[in-house]
């Protein structure tokens, strides 16, 4: 049983990096106990394979790219990652994170996406779409305001 948990769970490596907490939960969801669940945590925490560190650091640096700081906190607050790991990766990308210039980007597609819709119409569209991204409402009305 052991065995095949840790089968299981490298195959979830070849997908993407796991955290801690999505390990386990998808461990328990395939029905292993909570021993076989620690001690697999256990050992793939020793040999490296789950390190929430470098998941955070990861994760946010693919993710930044379409979503805002927001949404990409959120998602790694669900996956058990903690708020030190979260604010050590933010500060090591911050500088290399420009909100505003990936808004209007965004805004550029969705101006073409939306353009047969009137005006007032589109921007309320447009704005609701970057909330739900994640992205700052001082960004995104600045970004807006200069349409």
């Amino acid at each position: 049983m052991l065995k095949k948990a840790k089968g299981y769970a490298l195959r979830l490596f070849k997908l993407r990096p796991q955290s801690a907490l999505e390990l386990a939960q998808k461990l328990r969801l395939k029905g292993y106990g909570e021993e076989i669940v620690e001690k697999i945590v256990l050992d793939c925490k020793i040999s490296g394979f789950v390190n929430d560190e470098e998941f955070a650091k990861a994760w946010l640096t693919s993710r930044l790219k379409k979503y805002g700081f927001r949404r990409v906190t959120l998602e790694l607050e669900r996956k058990g990652i903690g708020k030190e790991f979260i604010q050590k990766a933010w500060a090591e990308t911050r500088n290399d994170y420009d909100e505003e210039a990936l808004v209007r980007d965004i805004v550029a597609r969705r101006v073409r996406v939306y353009q047969t819709i009137p005006p007032l119409k589109r921007k309320k569209r447009t704005m609701d779409y970057l909330i739900r991204r994640g992205f700052g409402l001082e960004t995104i009305n600045k970004v807006l305001r200069e349409l």
